[in-house]
C-alpha cells in the first residue's frame, strides 16, 4: 500500500479529492461535473477516470457517475486532509484572506508529506476545521463536525449561527463577507421565494436577498429559544426580554403583591420592557448585583430584581 501511495500522482490526487468533494454533495460524482469542478475537457476526464478504475480507487457506472472505492476515499480523505491544513497555515500563519486559501492550498497540499503533517499540525494547534468552517478529517481517516444544515432548510423566522461554507470558490467567498456572513455569525430567514428562488436572510439590523446557489452553501446550527431568568444568562450572553413577573403573594391587595408590582413598574421605568435586548455584562457573586446592557446604557439590578426578569436567550 506504502508504495502505491507514493505512485498517486498529483493528478490522481486532485480527481479523488473531487470525486469526494462531490460524492459528499450529490451521492456521486458524474463526468461533466468533474470536468467542470477540475476545469479539464471531457475526454481527458475519461481517461483518467479509467485509469483510477483499473487501479481499484474508483467504481463507474455509465450514466450513474463515479464512486469511491474504500481504498479511494482513504486517499482521498489524506489529500483532504493535506489541504485544509493547508488553509489553516496560509490563514492563521500567512494572514492570507479565507476566500484566496482555498486555490492556494490546491498547491500547497501536494508538497506536505507525510513526515510533515504531524509537526504542521502541532504548530497550528490541532486545528478542528479549515477556515471555512469544513472539518479536517484525522489522521486515521475520521470525519468529526459539528451537526448544521443548509441555510435554505430554515423557515422565515428561524435562526441559525453559520457553522461552515460548504463551497469555498474566491469569488463567493468574497460576495458573503462583503454582506457579514462569516461563521459563527447569526442570522435570521426572513423571507423564503418557492422553487429554488432567493432567501431574504437578517445580519445584525440589515436584511440581504440571496441568490439561491448563496444560500445553499451556507450551513447552519439552528438557534433553539428557550425563556430563562435574566440570572441564568452568563457574562456576555445576551436575551430578548419576554416578561417581568411580580411577586406572587397574598393577592393583589396584599403587601407582597403590591411590593412585586411596584418592582414591575420601576423595572419598566428603567426601559426594561418586554421586547428589549439585554446583555449581562457582569454578574457578582453570591447576592450581589448584575451589570447589564439595554437601550444604549449600562445599568446595575440587584439578583431580586433580575430572577423577575425573564429573557428568550439564544443557545
Amino acid at each position: 500500500m506504502e508504495n502505491e501511495e507514493l505512485s498517486i500522482s498529483k493528478e490522481s490526487e486532485e480527481y479523488l479529492e473531487a470525486i469526494y468533494r462531490l460524492e459528499e454533495k450529490t451521492g456521486s460524482a458524474r463526468t461533466m461535473e468533474l470536468a467542470r469542478k477540475l476545469k479539464v475537457a471531457p475526454g481527458s476526464v475519461t481517461n483518467t477516470i479509467e485509469s483510477l478504475e483499473r487501479r481499484g480507487l474508483i467504481t463507474h457506472k455509465p450514466y450513474k457517475g463515479v464512486k469511491l472505492t474504500e481504498k479511494g476515499r482513504k486517499l482521498a480523505l489524506e489529500v483532504l486532509r493535506r489541504h485544509r491544513l493547508a488553509e489553516r497555515l496560509l490563514m492563521d500563519v500567512l494572514r492570507l484572506d479565507w476566500s484566496q486559501v482555498h486555490d492556494a492550498a490546491c498547491k500547497l497540499e501536494h508538497a506536505i508529506t507525510k513526515d510533515i503533517i504531524k509537526p504542521l499540525e502541532k504548530a497550528l494547534k490541532h486545528p478542528k476545521t479549515c477556515p471555512h468552517g469544513n472539518p479536517i478529517p484525522t489522521a486515521c481517516g475520521g470525519i468529526i463536525e459539528e451537526k448544521s444544515e443548509p441555510l435554505v432548510n430554515l423557515n422565515p423566522n428561524e435562526r441559525g449561527i453559520i457553522v461552515k461554507i460548504t463551497e469555498e470558490k474566491s469569488d463567493i467567498l468574497q460576495h458573503l463577507s462583503t454582506l457579514g456572513i462569516m461563521l459563527g455569525v447569526p442570522v435570521e430567514v426572513e423571507q423564503k421565494a418557492p422553487f429554488d428562488g432567493p432567501v431574504t436572510i437578517k445580519v445584525g439590523d440589515v436584511s440581504h436577498t440571496l441568490e439561491h446557489k448563496f444560500a445553499s452553501v451556507i450551513n447552519v446550527r439552528r438557534i433553539r429559544r428557550m425563556e430563562l431568568r435574566l440570572t441564568e444568562l452568563r457574562d456576555g450572553e445576551s436575551g430578548i426580554i419576554t416578561s417581568i413577573k411580580a411577586s406572587q403573594g397574598r393577592g393583589w391587595g396584599g403587601r407582597r403583591a403590591g411590593r412585586g408590582w411596584g418592582l414591575k413598574k420601576r423595572l419598566e421605568d428603567m426601559g426594561l420592557t418586554p421586547g428589549t435586548r439585554i446583555t449581562v455584562v457582569k454578574s457578582a457573586p453570591f447576592r450581589g448585583p448584575l451589570e447589564v446592557y439595554a437601550r444604549g446604557s449600562r445599568l446595575a439590578i440587584g439578583k431580586g430584581m433580575a430572577e423577575r426578569i425573564f429573557v428568550e436567550a439564544k443557545r
